[in-house]
């Protein structure tokens, strides 16, 4: 069975990355799937002592981050119905406990060419991105908006360009959900466009060889 009451035994052969707040591993047996295992709760607040003791008062705001994420993924699943493979963002398909801690079972996304599919900010390098990858951006924009997800952290390293079925699509794999304990931009359309706005602009801020065209709601080769 894939999810048992068992604890599943990863090693450092497993491990694909590692980031501040978790280690994404291969998911042993299952080549489809990956498990973000999270860093010690203990080691993540050791230098933090207002969020331990925000923790240590109320124990559940440690799994806030993980459950807003849960929450995003499943409603936008919700919304999509049997159009689900076009879902713009990674899918989360719940939790499991391994020897290294509890981790999120999430979809592997491989590029067009097999192995893990490449975050944008490895295709463009400030260079001109090519068209099939900026048109393949500007669908998953469009979803954005139109599926309302709320997203905190968009950027060219939570971006991947590849395949969940048949041809090429780009991918939030990171950085979705609510950040605030108050869920606005999950209340207010208005709030989440702008938010939305906000961060696609600063991608091209950042990245000068896109342009964002706040108007149309897609970005442009800006050379």
């Amino acid at each position: 069975m894939l999810f048992t009451a068992s604890v599943i035994e990863l090693s450092d052969d497993h491990r694909i990355s590692n980031g501040t707040v978790r280690v994404v591993y291969e998911f042993p047996g299952q080549p489809d799937l990956l498990i973000k295992v999270f860093h010690s709760f203990d080691d993540r607040s050791s230098k933090r002592p207002i969020k331990r003791l925000a923790w240590t008062l109320f124990p559940t705001l440690r799994f806030r981050s993980i459950l807003n994420e849960l929450q995003c993924e499943l409603l936008v699943s919700l919304k999509l119905g049997s159009d689900i493979k076009s879902m713009p963002i990674s899918r989360m398909l719940g939790i499991v406990q391994t020897n290294r801690g509890p981790g999120v079972v999430v979809e592997r996304i491989n590029g067009l060419g097999g192995g893990l599919a490449p975050r944008l900010h490895q295709l463009s390098g400030g260079k001109t991105m090519a068209e099939p990858v900026l048109d393949a951006l500007n669908v998953m924009v469009k979803k954005m908006f139109e599926l309302q997800i709320v997203a905190r952290d968009i950027n060219l390293s939570n971006i991947v360009y590849g395949s969940r079925d048949a041809g090429a699509a780009c991918f939030l794999i990171d950085g979705y959900g609510e950040r605030n304990v108050v869920p606005l931009r999950s209340m207010s359309k208005r709030l989440n466009d702008r938010s939305l706005d906000r961060q696609f602009a600063s991608i091209a801020q950042k990245n000068t060889s896109l342009a964002w065209d706040s108007d149309h709601r897609i970005f442009l080769n800006s050379h």
